[in-house]
């Protein structure tokens, strides 16, 4: 895919003895919106912002040494001795050290000459960095502009990071005006260290429109503030960023913490350094208990605050790993209230939520590091629901787009098509950049992220193509299911949702036995089963066909009630 942009302006921060003016430039190939009004507090936006960029440009993935040009070095030195092995003339000793001497001035000579060159390289290479790098690679965040917020959205270059910073308009002082829409902003390395300059005591306007700042610069004589961006995005990294939704939707074990605890353990991980496996982060929960982390491999016990007692029904033990990511929050901690943690499960997926008063900055960190949210975590199908159809598919769209938000319940009573069907259908629109979930409000927010205008029916063929095409249990689920292959043996109620068990029959021809636990919007909360693919890889590469197919079986039958 390539991503195009268009910049007729360009980001800046404008600082005076009382005021400044931050404006970011919109990417004019898109709809048009804009925002405008006069900020409250500057400093948690100014944090906020700050760990949206760490994130953009973070690359955790693990990639070895190049030890070339030590081997080059290496084998210099080897010729250099066998060289001097067989001399036994102590007079031809002494002028091949008197050689060597010469030849060590005559390098210092040459590293002289070379400065100007070298001043030059390096000019170069930071040109190369803050321009032509950011031009080429680093995607801008999209910027979607709602009724009652702006939130901002990025996805890290190792793409096992997504962050959004949503600030409500509680945190303005005054908003002269606003137009809805979804739309890139110009994001560079020069804006991020001007943002570092805004003080609290300055009263702070906070512009985004297709203008940014008027400014102009010399360029052979001519006067230019046009910018266009053209970056080839891999599919991978689109996928990635459509997953994330998914896995919000899905049933979480969920802490909040304060800003301290969570100051302990990234601490402790810049301290505290090891090369050994284990290396993950442990949360143990016990119910009506404060939640201890425990960090591998040393064993470190760290008991968290009070505020950290966990709710659920029974004692959980859950391994996540990539902590390093933890990092980039560490700029916001000082302006965080408090911070709620949702863990997906074993080696699954993180969501760290910071509250900043009237803002709140969301992380989610995949699995691991080097497992991004394409690798084999197919969330999407864990979440998905029951069959949509293209015309429903279009009348949810429209009733999100006029209401800008709301809850599947609110979008289900506006089209008419019942709770059931609305969470199937705004769970397609997540799948298909169409919709974004808010996981602190709860509810559906409209965010189009591609430019091209929606069409239900390419948007059905593409949800289902993403899931069962890279998934090949996707495909033999709906299989085993449309052959009548699934049976549901017991499906009793809880209060937590609904437990099932059954049996399916898979590809292979065994019949193995499923269980599944459901919330009560059909999220898998937990799952086993008998067959050897669950037995190897749990719900760490996503849930095997039979799962799926029961759970499908559950969700025909929760159909056909809601319409009784």
């Amino acid at each position: 895919m390539i991503f195009e942009a268009q910049y007729q302006g360009q980001s800046a921060v404008v600082n005076t003895l009382k005021d400044s003016r931050a404006a970011f430039a919109t990417n004019t190939l898109r709809e048009t919106c804009f925002f405008s009004g006069k900020v409250r507090s500057p400093l948690p936006l100014r944090e906020g912002l700050a760990a949206l960029y760490d994130v953009v440009v973070s690359d955790f993935k693990y990639r070895p040494r190049d030890h070339l040009e030590f081997q080059e070095w290496l084998e210099e030195q080897d010729r250099n001795f066998l060289a001097k092995l067989g001399l036994h003339d102590s007079k031809v000793l002494q002028r091949l050290e008197e050689l060597e001497v010469r030849l060590l001035e005559l390098e210092g000579l040459r590293q002289q000459r070379r400065k100007p060159f070298n001043k030059a390289r390096k000019a170069f290479f930071e040109h190369i960095y803050t321009d032509q790098y950011e031009l080429d690679y680093l995607l801008d965040p999209v910027i979607t502009i709602h009724p009652d917020e702006v939130s901002f959205e990025a996805f890290s270059r190792d793409e096992s990071s997504y962050a959004r910073l949503a600030a409500s308009y509680d945190m303005f002082e005054k908003v002269d005006e606003f137009e809805c829409g979804t739309t890139n902003i110009d994001f560079s390395a020069r804006l991020h260290d001007e943002l570092d300059r805004m003080r609290s005591y300055r009263q702070t306007q906070l512009d985004i429109s297709p203008s940014g700042f008027g400014v102009t610069r010399s360029d052979a004589g001519k006067k230019k503030t046009h910018k266009e961006k053209k970056i080839e995005l891999p599919d991978s990294w689109l996928m990635g960023f459509l997953q994330v939704h998914s896995v919000m939707t899905m049933a979480m074990a969920h802490l909040s913490l304060t800003p301290v605890d969570l100051y302990n353990i990234i601490r402790f991980l810049r301290l505290h350094h090891t090369h050994t496996s284990p290396r993950a982060l442990r949360w143990e929960l016990t119910p009506g208990k404060s939640t201890k982390v425990v960090l591998e491999p040393w064993e470190t016990t760290i008991e968290l605050s009070p505020t950290s007692i966990y709710k659920g029904d029974k004692p959980q033990s859950i391994r996540t790993w990539g902590r390093d990511r933890l990092r980039t929050l560490a700029r916001m901690l000082p302006v965080a209230e408090k911070v709620d943690v949702y863990l997906a499960g074993f080696g699954l997926p993180t969501m760290y939520v910071l509250d900043l008063g009237d803002m709140h900055f969301t992380l989610a960190l995949s699995g691991w590091t080097d497992n991004d949210w394409t690798g084999t975590d197919k969330f999407s199908l864990v979440t998905r629901r029951l069959e949509v159809s293209a015309s429903d598919l279009s009348s949810a769209y429209e009733a999100l787009r006029n209401e800008r938000r709301g809850t599947y319940a609110q979008i289900g009573t506006v089209t008419g098509l019942g709770a059931e069907k609305a969470k199937s259908a705004l769970s397609y629109l997540c799948q298909v950049g169409r919709a974004m979930y808010d996981l602190r409000g709860g509810l559906f927010r409209h965010r189009d992220l591609f430019f091209e205008p929606f069409s239900a029916a390419k948007a059905v063929a593409m949800a289902e193509r993403a899931a069962e095409e890279s998934n090949p249990h996707a495909k033999a689920g709906r299989q085993i299911f449309e052959t009548g292959n699934a049976r549901l043996i017991a499906r009793r109620p809880v209060k937590s949702g609904w437990k099932l068990s059954g049996s399916a029959k898979g590809t292979e021809g065994k019949r193995v036995r499923p269980l599944v636990h459901v919330d009560h919007e059909g999220h898998v909360i937990e799952a086993t089963c008998t067959c050897q693919y669950f037995q190897k890889n749990k719900l760490t590469q996503g849930p095997c066909e039979h799962i799926l197919a029961l759970r499908l079986v559950h969700m025909a039958r929760l159909e056909k009630e809601d319409r009784l």
